[in-house]
């Protein structure tokens, strides 16, 4: 029988993915999507208000399998979710952890929701401080497609009018506890902005989808679609529209090419019976996320492209950025002692954030360039993060984590990385993974600049909890890098194909017919996280493939 040819094949599902499905499907195009895992179901895989002591192990995960838990979002609630068999590497004095979720939906199904905007003061940032090159887009054309993408999947928060974060079209914003209250009058005595964070997450009901019931934990998974996600969000409207094929448990191996070196098909691994199939179409849009995504185009190697597809430039995998995460400073807040305990840790991450506000009038007031930004926490969640901070153990030990439970508080910093030529993905030579594919191989190390606003960010928020009236008991370490899910750059925007992978729109200057929707196309990070921007950007870059698919 003959191939049956796609108009489009989607490699991923996650929020670039998903937005690709979406839109293409819309406009009329038939797609295959490849997923590289199965399909979730929120009532078998998701927390369904389980407490950590309902679980055999308290959702830290059965000791003898300890070695597969690589993160906090990686535990016992979502055991046989997150990916291990997935070979990656690691270049000499590199530390990485990468922390894969391939189930339809991708990290959509799991995410943080954090939703801020980039502005012109990122994408024109090497022209502020003269540190690299400005992005190829002004934030003039890209917010329109934010304003959409804003009112398709909801974001609740308030006007806040700072240059560094343009506000947006918002549902209410959660409303403050008492500890961001007590936290936002400390800030405003040192010039700090404690505002609400913007975060897709639905305060009332909206586009068919309920408000939040507050259950917590959403990084767990949300069983009512209360907040974004592809499955919940794109996926039906594409399903229905009946032009979307979704090939679940399917991990790409190489973008197939044509006689002239154009992207034709997807060659993929089928992990159920593990062999090869080739899957056929006129353009590729490539999701994977930004490592994976650099893998398959590294991967992609033919008599056209001996160094890996759309690779003239020699820029595939390079330029790889990361946030730098870690708890700036821990602390408690005495007025709180004595009042009573109930589950106020409404959403699970913050409702709460700190946005830039270094080198905003200036871009050289700090020893950094550009920003960070910070999020508080504290509260009633679970088993409380301070017990490392409380000496002896025993009846003594209880009592005090018990005396100080509502009134906890840390700061957990963002903080950019700045595009290097040490930061990289390339094919390890030797390495495959289980399927026989070659292995990515990380190259990372933390820059000066990004280290000097874990220093700032420090001492910030050592103030901010002593400006409140609160304990100070000291700050925790940088986490290992990959621990955000915010790699960006590795085939990154721009004008000149001679030093960019792909163009203002995604697409890749090599291949026309080969486009490129996840954070891979950022040219370095923000302070800001990136799902909504791989949001906007993928529905720019989907929209411009359709207008010029008959071409």
């Amino acid at each position: 029988m003959a191939q049956k040819t796609y108009d489009v094949i989607v490699i991923g599902t996650g929020a670039g993915g998903g937005m690709a499905l979406h839109t293409l499907c819309k406009a009329g195009l038939t797609v295959c999507a490849l997923n590289g895992s199965r399909r979730l179901d929120p009532k078998k895989d998701f927390r369904n208000h389980k407490q950590p002591y309902d679980m055999p192990f308290r959702a830290f995960g059965d000791p003898q399998k300890s070695k597969n838990y690589i993160g906090y979002m990686d535990n016992e609630y979502t055991e046989g979710i997150w990916e291990h068999d997935i070979a990656f590497t690691t270049a000499p004095g590199t530390e990485w952890t990468w922390r894969r979720c391939f189930a339809v939906g991708g990290k959509t199904n799991f995410w943080g929701r954090s939703s801020a905007r980039f502005s012109d003061i990122d994408f024109k940032a090497a022209s502020r401080d003269g540190y690299d090159v400005d992005w190829p887009i002004t934030y003039e054309e890209i917010a329109p497609y934010y304003s959409r993408v804003e009112r398709l999947i909801g974001v609740a928060s308030t006007v806040q009018n700072r240059p560094s974060n343009p506000d947006g079209e918002y549902l209410p914003p959660m409303n403050f506890r008492c500890i961001d209250r007590i936290l936002e009058s400390g800030a405003s005595k040192i010039g700090i902005p404690y505002l609400p964070d913007r975060i897709a997450q639905l305060t009332r009901n909206h586009n068919g989808h309920p408000a939040c019931h507050y259950c917590g934990n959403c990084t767990q998974g949300c069983d009512t679609g209360s907040f974004f996600s592809t499955p919940w969000c794109l996926l039906p409207e594409a399903e229905k529209s009946g032009r979307l094929e979704i090939r679940t448990n399917a991990l790409a191996k190489n973008i197939l090419v044509d006689t002239d070196g154009r992207a034709s098909g997807v060659a993929y691994i089928d992990r159920d019976t593990k062999q090869e199939i080739e899957v056929y179409a006129r353009a590729v849009v490539v999701a994977a996320s930004c490592v994976e995504s650099a893998r398959i185009l590294l991967n992609s190697k033919s008599r056209h492209w001996p160094t890996g597809i759309a690779n003239s430039s020699g820029q595939v995998g390079r330029n790889l950025c990361d946030h730098l995460y870690g708890t700036t400073a821990r602390g408690y807040l005495p007025q709180l002692l004595g009042q009573p305990s109930f589950p106020d840790n409404v959403s699970e991450s913050t409702i709460a954030w700190l946005p830039r506000w270094q080198n905003l009038t200036h871009p050289h007031e700090e020893k950094f360039i550009r920003g960070y930004s910070v999020y508080p926490d504290g509260g009633c969640a679970g088993f409380p993060g301070y017990f490392q901070s409380i000496p002896g153990f025993g009846r003594d030990f209880k009592r005090e984590i018990k005396r100080r439970y509502p009134t906890g508080v840390s700061f957990y910093v963002q903080a950019p990385t700045q595009r290097s030529d040490e930061n990289f993905v390339d094919i390890d030579p030797t390495v495959k993974d289980i399927y026989g594919i070659p292995a990515a191989r990380i190259h990372f190390a933390w820059d000066k600049n990004t280290l000097l606003m874990w220093e700032h960010a420090k001492h910030a928020t050592e103030q901010l909890i002593r400006a409140s009236g609160g304990e100070y008991l000291g700050a925790g370490e940088i986490d290992i890098p990959g621990t955000s899910l915010h790699e960006t750059g590795t085939l990154r925007m721009g004008n000149d194909p001679k030093k960019f992978v792909t163009d203002r729109f995604g697409r890749t200057h090599d291949v026309p017919n080969l486009y490129v929707t996840d954070a891979s196309v950022f040219p370095n990070c923000t302070d800001k996280t990136t799902t909504i921007s791989i949001l906007a950007f993928s529905l720019r870059a989907t929209e411009h493939l359709v207008e010029n698919f008959p071409k």
